[in-house]
């Protein structure tokens, strides 16, 4: 007996879930990697205020950190700041 295995596409919903949990492993890699720069990040305020956010992000552009770097491109795209 063969049993034939149904292909059903994600709705949107699973899209959401998938963007939310990759915007998180973007900012806990920005944490770490601020951290290790001896920057503080503040998560919390880095959701509420996008002046704080825009402004840690601007930041990193000037850092010779090339992982930092792109982690923040990655990030800023995500969470979708100018």
């Amino acid at each position: 007996m063969q049993t034939e295995t149904l292909y059903k596409s994600p709705g949107p919903a699973s899209f959401a879930v998938t963007d939310e949990r990759l915007v998180l492993l973007e900012e806990v890699d920005f944490k770490w990697l601020m951290t290790g720069q001896g920057w503080w990040v503040d998560t919390e305020r880095l959701h509420t205020d996008t002046g704080y956010a825009s402004h840690l992000l601007h930041l990193v552009t000037q850092n010779p950190s090339a992982a930092l770097r792109n982690c923040a491109a990655r990030l800023q795209a995500r969470l979708e700041l100018g």
